[in-house]
């Protein structure tokens, strides 16, 4: 969700900010992380849907047919693209109050929800007009069944991140992150088996990720430090490395019957040495112009990418073939995303940005703005 910072005088350091940052290290925009949420947005949307019909219509009967179909049918698992939203939210969250930086708790609480809650509400709404059931209870809630699950765990990262940073602030991020990560393993512990989220329920599976979340956080601190990466082909072999990571963790869950709660931590460790090069890349080299533009709307392409596929799926249209069925959904889906955050997300980030973080009143506008979103 967008973070901005309490603007820093240009040439003046920040006596909160980490050693070594400047005022235009803590005022920097992030475009990477702008372009990654979109990235990670579509992932989970394409994830939901299903890959682009490269193969379609190829002979499922035959041994190579079955090869190309199911191996391609591979390449997408949006569960671990949430995690990734987990480090990147955990990043912007903590970027503004690293170090001694004040807190104004109630402006905090107040910025967050309205920030988050107004486009949520409007998406349940618009899950019903869709026709799905509003079960809140249960396996079968809509809590588990849409992605609301990983929104739940982000508003109880929120409520317990003032007493978060005072853990990090009086004993460090070596016992914090120990502490989380041994909390998460006695967790799975006790649910080995758990095919889903719901065995958990909300505390359990916000404490069973948030050693991600935290990742995130420790990101932030060490954001304005870290060196420039010039080398293409390391980047690349980053991006493959998490898309690796990805494949194994949907082989383990759908082949060896190894779930996602037990392997999205461990791919979260691996998610946030992906982001830290792809920040490092980032000072070398922004992203696409295209893709970090529509990083602004890629919290209502996470809600609504389903209603929008459904709501092609009703236009009495004739089939239209493999391939140009799917790029008229996706096309459909970002269309209706990209509605929903003009209607509505625009409208709540604008309300919620009329809350300041802090009760001092600028003496001037900072250089930019961090208005990168965290959505999972």
């Amino acid at each position: 969700m967008p973070t901005e910072f309490n603007p820093v005088p240009v040439g003046k350091q920040s006596k909160s900010a980490p050693v070594g940052a400047t005022a235009q290290d803590i005022s920097l925009r992030y475009p990477v992380l702008d372009a990654l949420r979109f990235v990670l947005a579509f992932w989970v949307a394409v994830g939901h849907y299903g890959m682009f019909p490269l193969f379609g219509g190829v002979d499922v009967n035959t041994p190579i047919g079955r090869f190309l179909t199911r191996g391609w049918d591979t390449v997408v698992f949006g569960t671990p693209a949430v995690i990734v939203f987990f480090v990147i939210s955990g990043f912007c969250i903590h970027l503004p109050f690293s170090g001694s930086r004040p807190l104004a708790i109630g402006r905090f609480y107040l910025r967050r929800y309205t920030r988050i809650l107004i486009p949520v509400v409007a998406a349940l709404v618009v899950y019903r007009l869709v026709g799905q059931k509003l079960v809140f209870l249960g396996q079968h809630s809509i809590l588990w069944e849409s992605p609301l699950w990983s929104l739940l765990c982000e508003e109880i990262y929120y409520a317990a991140y003032p007493f978060l940073r005072f853990l990090r602030n009086r004993f460090g991020w070596i016992r914090l992150l120990s502490a989380s990560f041994i909390s998460s393993v006695v967790i799975d512990a006790f649910h080995p088996h758990a095919i889903g989220w719901y065995v958990f329920g909300p505390l359990g599976t916000a404490a069973l990720l948030l050693p991600v979340w935290l990742l995130g956080a420790l990101l932030a601190e060490q954001a304005a430090g870290l060196p420039v990466l010039s080398s293409a082909a390391r980047i690349w072999l980053w991006r493959f490395l998490a898309w690796f990571g990805c494949w194994i963790a949907e082989i383990l869950n759908f082949k060896a019957k190894i779930y996602s709660p037990l392997t999205m931590v461990p791919f979260g460790v691996l998610a946030y040495f992906w982001v830290r090069n792809e920040l490092s890349y980032g000072r070398h080299r922004p992203p696409n112009a295209w893709l970090a533009a529509a990083g602004a709307w890629s919290y209502s392409l996470y809600l609504v990418h389903g209603q929008g596929m459904a709501l092609f799926a009703r236009l009495p249209l004739p089939y239209l073939g493999f391939n140009l069925t799917w790029i008229l959904t996706m096309a459909s889906a970002l269309l209706f995303a990209y509605l929903f955050y003009f209607l509505i997300e625009r409208p709540s980030h604008r309300l919620a940005r009329r809350v300041r973080l802090s009760s001092r009143a600028p003496s001037v506008a900072p250089a930019s703005q961090q208005a990168a979103e965290a959505t999972p």
